[in-house]
């Protein structure tokens, strides 16, 4: 009986599931949650280090059915990379696989203003699969077909994303080769097989208030096992502290999922698929519970970018000159020695240099390096500039160091400080060091 029912198992999981194929088109209802489940573009894609864990029982009740243990852990390097790693243990019956990814993502920023949200994010895992027959639970260990019990092969992921604000579409290559759960081989050669899995997905997340928000999402799948499938999901949000929705998979059925978050720092979730017509009898439905930390504060942040124009690289040198007051010490000596007749011109020429300075006001730059080469300081800007800052040089004719500056000048000191402390703040290039220059 036992026997009969481990090969039942096999036969359900192979129709149903796909996957004695191990890996082959994963099924996740947090996906919402976590998108790295699918597409490894999606690597913290908020700024901030996450911990997720994730488990999959399906058709509960129902002997040697399948189960899936997911672990990941996601970490921004900055604004545009981040890597990952991703861990799973999956057990069907008398089968169970193992799964290692390392993953890395880029993003390509496409707008100039941090108000818009527009980019394109791709992303590479790659990694190592072993699968193991137990034995133990098999009825005739003796049998010719489990000559060889285990069996390795190189497993890999590819995927990417476009982004305009709350408009996401996703495509994803979940198995890069061909992947053996059973096989005479030892290790398999690993053959490409990149195109005949895909997974693709869209959604739009819509603000219906300050407190409320919907997000619904189509995704679409290409197996070459099974009938390529789609997916339809629906999930509504409140204050990001709530959130429930429900979702229907062709050939699985509906499911319905709830969760909450904890101050934004752990997020829990739970869903609840009900069986296919093929495993009633044999079973319930299937439990997936997803659990996600957030660790520490945000890390990156994507820099500010200046939309207004600069002051041009020209004003901070000549400012300088005027805080040198060159003509004020030669005039006094022409005053005193030619006293009667050159003293009229002495004294119209100096009220015409020293008017523009009532005009003139003390501005304040946020400087973010000094250098004595120019060459160094042209380098800088470069770098700062594709970066999407806006920045510029300054000089100092006395001594002829340059200085960079970010942002506009301004004329207020309070307002320069909060610029210095908000980019203190970019874990960038030297930022850490910014510090006010006045300049009359």
């Amino acid at each position: 009986m036992t026997f009969l029912r481990t090969l039942l198992v096999f036969i359900l999981f192979q129709v149903v599931a796909s996957q004695v194929m191990a890996q082959q088109n994963m099924v996740y209802n947090h996906y919402f949650l976590n998108p790295y489940l699918f597409n490894p573009s999606f690597i913290a894609p908020n700024g901030y280090s996450e911990l997720n864990l994730n488990f999959r029982k399906q058709w509960a009740q129902f002997e040697g059915a399948p189960t899936t243990l997911t672990a990941n852990l996601q970490m921004p390097i900055n604004y545009k990379m981040g890597w990952a790693i991703n861990l799973y243990n999956d057990q069907a019956g008398v089968l169970q696989t193992n799964t290692g990814l390392a993953s890395f993502a880029y993003h390509v920023y496409l707008g100039r203003s941090t108000e818009v949200n527009h980019k394109i994010g791709f992303g590479l895992s790659m990694g190592y699969s072993m699968s193991r027959v137990d034995l133990s639970k098999v009825d005739d260990p003796t049998d010719p077909s489990l000559t060889n019990v285990n069996t390795s092969n190189l497993a890999g992921q590819f995927g990417m994303h476009y982004q305009l604000n709350n408009l996401k579409l996703g495509f994803a290559l979940p198995n890069l080769f061909t992947t053996n759960a059973i096989s005479e081989n030892t290790f398999n050669t690993p053959e490409f097989n990149a195109l005949k899995n895909t997974f693709s997905s869209i959604s739009y997340n819509f603000n219906l208030s300050d407190r409320l928000a919907f997000e619904p999402y189509f995704i679409y799948r290409t197996n070459e096992i099974r009938e390529n499938q789609f997916e339809v999901m629906g999930v509504l949000k409140i204050n990001n502290l709530l959130w429930a929705g429900g979702s229907y998979r062709q050939d699985y059925g509906p499911a319905a999922f709830f969760g909450f978050s904890l101050k934004e720092k752990i997020k829990v979730g739970y869903a609840y698929e009900f069986a296919p017509d093929v495993v009633e009898g044999f079973g319930t439905g299937s439990h997936e519970v997803h659990v996600s930390v957030r660790l520490g504060k945000k890390q990156v942040t994507r820099p500010t970018r200046t939309t207004t124009t600069p002051l041009p690289i020209e004003e901070p040198v000549q400012e300088p000159v005027i805080e040198e007051e060159p003509v004020q010490e030669p005039v006094q000596p022409p005053v005193e020695e030619v006293k009667p007749t050159p003293v009229p011109p002495v004294e119209e020429k100096q009220p015409e240099e020293v008017q523009p300075q009532p005009e003139s006001q003390t501005l304040y730059y946020v400087i973010v390096g000094v250098f004595s080469s120019q060459r160094n300081a042209e380098s800088f800007v470069r770098d700062l500039s594709r970066a999407g800052y806006t920045a510029n040089i300054g000089e100092y004719p006395a001594n002829n160091y340059h200085f960079v500056y970010v942002g506009k000048a301004t004329a207020d000191l309070d307002e320069a400080k909060r610029m210095r402390d908000e980019i203190r703040t970019i874990n960038r290039f030297t930022f850490k060091e910014a510090w006010v220059l006045p300049i009359e």
